[in-house]
């Protein structure tokens, strides 16, 4: 009799184990969407307002070459990161940029090889924290050579191709 039970008993332990993992690793319920779509149209109508008004007062400036910073682990090139970007810049500074743009190269690579060494790369996806800690160290450091307040780097491209 008990043989016969004990299957039974294996199947509803199995069953309530599924149904409470179920419940503790379910997903966060999702807000309501038409909230969400009015937050985020108050948002993007703020930031074009903005953009409207501040893109008669700048212009960009791509760099023309690509940043290839190599991702370095247990002393062996694990990755590259390759990046393209754009300095977005007061008018009128773009003759500026492009005459100290040796100088600024030197700065973005070396604060890029300083982030790979700080393992700023070492996920497997390039991830959206990666990508603002890159431009905001970039931004400061463009701050810095080409001595203007309203700098923005624009990161056109980033990717990451591993080694084998």
């Amino acid at each position: 009799m008990i043989k016969k039970l004990l299957p039974l008993f294996g199947l509803v332990l199995g069953l309530a184990a599924g149904g409470g993992a179920a419940l503790v690793l379910a997903p966060p319920p999702e807000k309501d969407p038409t909230e969400t779509v009015s937050v985020e149209a108050a948002e993007i109508a703020a930031q074009v307002d903005t953009e409207d008004t501040a893109a008669t007062n700048t212009e960009i400036v791509k760099l023309p070459n690509q940043f290839i910073v190599p991702v370095i682990v247990h002393n062996r090139v694990r990755a590259m990161v390759i990046l393209s970007v754009a300095l977005e810049v007061e008018s009128g500074m773009a003759d500026r940029v492009r005459t100290l743009e040796p100088k600024l190269r030197d700065t973005f690579l070396s604060e890029l090889f300083g982030l790979a060494a700080l393992d700023g790369f070492k996920d497997e996806l390039i991830t959206r924290s990666t990508l603002e800690l890159v431009k905001a160290a970039l931004t400061e450091r463009s701050k810095a050579v080409l001595g203007l307040d309203q700098v923005t780097i624009l990161i056109t491209d980033m990717t990451r191709q591993d080694a084998l």
